[in-house]
């Protein structure tokens, strides 16, 4: 099994590449999103939406991930959670992930982790420019999470700003390939981008 990191800042155009990249790969392929791995709200003391920190990486149960990672780079299957981005609580159900040829896991934070870093074949950063970024947040999170342009920005500013340049940029010095994400960026860029990916891993 290969298992193959896609990594940015938020709305550079990770899924995108994720989702291009499997079709390439075929039957073989599992994506799997870092979101998934999100703190459930209820196990956080005075849980408030507006003032939590998304983008800080301590947000994400990363142990629990390496733990499913490990499992699947020995062949293992495991119990994703699925998280609800909208109520931000884990459901009750789980997806079971079984082995793959390749398990792609995309996510802002995955090269941020000392402990996952190793536990990739190879490792992409996908890279934006910060409008861009910050438009394609406004389209998702209006249409998809019924948030407001004024949250989206309070948010943005307060928080996902700060954390991509505390955490999320230096990531692309963990990474194997960098793939640039321009304005009018297309699905025909993003199967050529997953070719380059595909010539990395053989």
């Amino acid at each position: 099994m290969k298992i193959i990191a896609i990594t940015g800042g938020s709305g550079a155009g990770k899924t995108t590449l994720a989702q291009a990249l499997a079709r390439k790969i075929g039957a073989g392929a599992v994506t799997i999103c870092e979101d998934d791995y999100y703190r459930c709200a209820s196990a956080i003391p005075a849980f408030d939406a507006d003032t939590h920190n998304f983008d800080a990486p301590a947000a994400k149960e990363h142990a629990l991930l390496c733990e499913h990672l490990t499992l699947a780079r020995s062949g293992a299957a495991f119990d994703k959670p699925v998280y609800d981005l909208v109520t931000h609580r884990r459901q009750p159900q789980v997806e079971r992930i079984a082995h793959a040829e390749a398990l792609i896991v995309e996510g802002i934070h995955l090269l941020a982790a000392p402990d996952l870093r190793p536990l990739f074949d190879l490792k992409v950063f996908v890279e934006a420019d910060e409008a861009l970024r910050l438009g394609r947040r406004m389209v998702r999170d209006i249409e998809m999470r019924g948030r407001t342009p004024h949250s989206i920005l309070s948010q943005f500013f307060s928080n996902v700003r700060p954390m991509h340049e505390a955490y999320v940029e230096p990531q692309r010095a963990f990474a194997d390939i960098i793939i640039a994400s321009p304005f009018g960026a297309t699905y025909a860029d993003a199967e050529r981008n997953a070719e380059r990916i595909l010539e990395a891993l053989s």
